[in-house]
């Protein structure tokens, strides 16, 4: 029998968890978050993190001190090279960047048989760009569905997302282009539970509060979603900060502060040795409540990753068009067909009560 303080950290039986990690804020420590995240799933789980960020704006190849990779097999754009290419576990196999994790007050005997993944002590996969920085950004999907196959096809059973998207203005961009943002994606599905990252200051709890009211406010399951403050400026954030999170509270699935460690504002996550206690129980405690939230996925059909790669940009500014006549004589703009759904134009998101 396993003693009090070190209960595994174990997701639902067969359930294939999916945690995308967004910054609601500049500078609130995304990644890191992410990793600790990851950390602290490694040891009862097979997880793979998936950093979305170019090589030039991301810590996680230095972290992981690779280097830089010559070979387009190694690293994500091992997977997604060339554009339309299936997943398999040759290439994931290949790409994968493995890291170990120390086990702190857990023992080696009180972690479930992981095979191979465990031969060499837990640990979780990291794909990321290793190539060098000058090198273009691969083209990585935002549609879940992508992510879903991935941990299929690797047998991996739980999937941290570092993402790059710039989440309020993302969303606010898909708005007004009337499409899903990445958020609706992510939200619709059962077995996947957004973590929205802010900064300890009163910027970050500001821009949280406003960005949890717009979500509200678009219909997205807030009470699903999992909201983690992060102090890392080492200072006291003022006091009037904490009204704004009491603003989204209740709201919210959980709130989680992560406090200052010197350790990771140091040198990051390159020595998880050094990251301190209070952190990882932070981290744990929002492992846990993924695991109270996250639900099986029903069965989707297979997607090729051209269907949920993101399009190619264009350079062109964009037309705008005038809106067409309302309803005779009314002189309003018409309301989009409620059978729309979110790959057709006119689609709004839809708003509860």
């Amino acid at each position: 029998m396993r003693k009090r303080g070190t209960q595994a950290l174990l997701l639902p039986h067969g359930v294939r968890a999916l945690v995308p990690v967004f910054a609601a804020s500049g500078g609130s420590g995304r990644s890191t978050l992410a990793g600790l995240l990851a950390q602290a799933l490694a040891p009862t789980t097979r997880t793979v993190l998936v950093d979305t960020s170019p090589r030039a704006a991301s810590p996680w190849a230095d972290w992981l001190g690779v280097g830089v990779a010559r070979d387009e097999a190694v690293g994500l754009p091992g997977v997604l090279s060339p554009p339309g290419r299936p997943l398999d576990v040759a290439a994931l196999e290949t790409a994968v960047v493995r890291r170990g994790v120390p086990l702190g007050r857990l023992r080696k005997d009180d972690l479930p048989d992981m095979g191979t993944d465990a031969a060499g002590g837990p640990g979780y996969d990291v794909l990321t760009d290793v190539r060098p920085w000058t090198r273009p950004p691969v083209p990585v999907p935002d549609d879940p569905r992508w992510y879903a196959q991935l941990l299929q096809t690797g047998g991996w059973f739980a999937g941290v997302v570092d993402t790059s998207v710039p989440l309020a203005a993302a969303h606010v961009a898909a708005r007004n282009a009337a499409r899903p943002s990445a958020l609706d994606l992510w939200a619709r599905r059962t077995d996947a539970v957004p973590v929205l990252v802010t900064a300890a200051t009163g910027f970050g709890a500001t821009a949280l509060a406003r960005l949890v009211t717009v979500l509200a406010q678009d219909g997205l399951p807030i009470d699903r979603m999992i909201a983690v403050v992060v102090n890392v400026a080492g200072t006291d954030p003022p006091k009037w900060m904490q009204g704004e999170l009491d603003t989204v509270r209740g709201r919210l699935a959980a709130l989680v502060r992560i406090p200052y460690d010197k350790a990771i504002r140091a040198d990051g996550l390159a020595r998880l040795g050094d990251v301190g206690t209070s952190t990882m129980q932070a981290a744990q405690q929002i492992v846990r409540e993924v695991a109270g939230l996250v639900r099986p996925q029903v069965v989707e059909e297979r997607v090729a990753y051209d269907e949920v790669a993101p399009a190619p940009r264009s350079h062109q500014p964009p037309v705008h068009q005038p809106p067409g006549p309302g309803p005779r004589g009314s002189g309003q703009r018409p309301q989009p067909n409620a059978s729309e759904g979110p790959e057709r134009p006119g689609w709004v998101p839809p708003r509860r009560g």
